[in-house]
């Protein structure tokens, strides 16, 4: 079995794959003198060709990993990058060592291992460096900024690099697809703050934890519009009593799974009954 990961090459210092091979987007940013790797794909054999292809390319190390946040299309990758500074928010750590996560996390490596070669090898592996809000990482005249906003997750953060105006988003954005934004920590009310922290950045690119970049701070408007209308619309159901089975979702992005759609709609319920 051929794995391939491609890098895309973004800017001069940036690169992603955004094909969906490694089951959610990752990349990196090249400073002066070392790399950044964000988000380590699903797979161990992924995120190691990741790390390969990023020293390859640059002709300088990966010191670092950032994780955005917990899920497993993010983590599950880690193993290749065990001997470099992985980090991510307090809180994705904190979920990441939480009991029913770890327990239900086991069964899903034991599953993935049933995909064959692309599957195996993989470690539960929690990052080992963490900030609050903001954390900034620089390299003579270059710098990364992390900001911990919450929102898909509770520990959700995106990456800024300034100097090429590119911002990797993690799952805060989903492109060209229903977003997933029924995790038991999603917060809408940070989701949005979230998006619209991101756009007030005035970013050039932005690279989504799902589907193809965009480009402009423009590009973030449907987004953010989805997310308040979605919002609009749950609460109006709440105030007509209306059943979950009842409630339509914005059409934006298209009408998505049901499983999806279900989970979105029943989390946000219970979000703003309880707000």
């Amino acid at each position: 079995m051929t794995i391939s990961y491609d890098l895309e090459t973004i800017t001069p210092h940036t690169v992603a794959n955004t094909t969906g091979e490694g089951r959610g987007n990752a990349g990196g940013i090249a400073l002066r003198n070392f790399c950044i790797a964000i988000d380590s794909t699903m797979y161990v054999k992924t995120g190691e060709i990741l790390r390969n292809n990023l020293e390859t390319k640059f002709n300088i190390p990966v010191k670092y990993l950032v994780i955005t946040h917990y899920h497993g299309d993010h983590i599950f990758g880690i193993k290749p990058f065990k001997d470099v500074c992985v980090l991510s928010s307090e809180i994705t750590s904190k979920i990441m060592l939480n009991s029913e996560t770890k327990s239900r996390y086991q069964v899903f490596i034991k599953d993935l291992a049933k995909e064959g070669p692309i599957g195996e090898g993989l470690e539960y592996i929690v990052p080992t460096l963490l900030f609050t809000d903001k954390l900034i990482i620089q390299d003579d005249d270059l710098y990364i900024e992390i900001f911990h906003t919450g929102g898909h997750t509770a520990g959700s953060s995106f990456v800024s690099f300034p100097y090429e105006k590119v911002i990797f988003a993690g799952d805060l954005i989903f492109e060209n697809t229903f977003p997933y934004i029924g995790d038991p920590t999603c917060n809408p009310e940070h989701l949005i703050e979230a998006l619209e922290k991101m756009r007030e950045m005035d970013a050039d690119i932005y690279i989504p934890g799902h589907g193809p970049i965009l480009k402009g701070a423009n590009s973030l408007n449907r987004h953010i519009d989805f997310m308040i209308e979605f919002k609009n619309i749950i609460q109006d159901a709440i105030r007509d009593n209306l059943n979950a089975k009842d409630i339509g979702v914005p059409d934006i992005f298209g009408e998505p799974d049901a499983n999806r759609k279900n989970m979105a709609i029943n989390h946000w319920l219970n979000f703003y009954k309880n707000k």
